[in-house]
């Protein structure tokens, strides 16, 4: 079995693409050719395997292509639901006896993050290493419904890899940034289209969702955050101008 991690950076490498055609004709020719094969070759990344792109010609024209002409839907829903999250600060409250309400705590930190996992841990984390304090009157109550919007708070305002990431997509691509700026500031109801390669993007990063067939932004953090995004680009052109 042979595993490659990290596949997104080598997408557009023609040695490594030519390194998958490889390994794909000696799969096909395992049987009747003897050549050595991996049984098993998996690849792991964000994007899907069928938007891996190959150099065609020399102006680098490229096309969708999948050298194993083979994708495994990935149906798991990785969110996290507010009983997942219960259980999660259930357990930190057997540890730690905050004295928290781990129900409405839980269902807080759902209510901002619709369950997205890094952000449900990114919340816990800034409340336990910086807002908990059991010594300190002031902090000794941030397990609460205060103390995760403060975590909320912070997390705005602050950067990290996960906005870098999305806010690059959206600087990248004007389709989508059409898409959102229709759903956030002119209230539009904008269609789910699977064949849509913005909005399949969109989803794929977890950035929006399907819901009952119309667009929608994944949760209130990342909606928040694109809304400060789009108005200080609006800013900075008017103050260039």
């Amino acid at each position: 079995m042979l595993i490659i991690d990290e596949i997104d950076t080598a997408t557009n490498n023609p040695v490594f693409l030519d390194f998958l055609a490889q390994l794909r004709n000696g799969y096909i020719g395992r049987d009747t050719k003897g050549t050595p094969s991996f049984q098993s070759v998996i690849l792991a990344g964000v994007t899907d395997i069928k938007n891996l792109k190959r150099k065609l010609r020399p102006d680098e024209t490229h096309k969708f292509n999948s050298p194993w002409n083979i994708a495994a839907d990935f149906t798991l829903d990785m969110s996290l639901s507010v009983n997942g999250i219960k259980g999660m600060l259930s357990s930190y409250e057997n540890d730690h006896h905050t004295v928290m309400d781990v129900e409405a705590v839980a269902k807080e930190i759902y209510a901002f993050t619709n369950g997205y996992p890094f952000l449900v841990s990114r919340i816990c984390q800034l409340i336990d290493t910086l807002l908990w304090d059991p010594l300190d009157p002031k902090k000794k109550n941030a397990w609460s419904i205060p103390g995760v919007s403060e975590a909320v708070r912070r997390i705005l305002m602050a950067k990290n890899t996960l906005f870098d990431s999305l806010m690059g997509k959206v600087q990248d691509n004007e389709e989508l940034r059409s898409i959102l700026k229709r759903i956030l500031f002119a209230g539009d109801s904008v269609s789910y289209n699977p064949d849509s390669i913005s909005i399949s993007d969109a989803e794929m990063y977890g950035l929006v969702r399907n819901d009952h067939g119309k667009v929608v932004i994944a949760n209130r953090i990342f909606e928040t955050r694109l809304y400060n995004f789009f108005l200080s680009a609006r800013e900075l052109q008017e103050f260039a101008i």
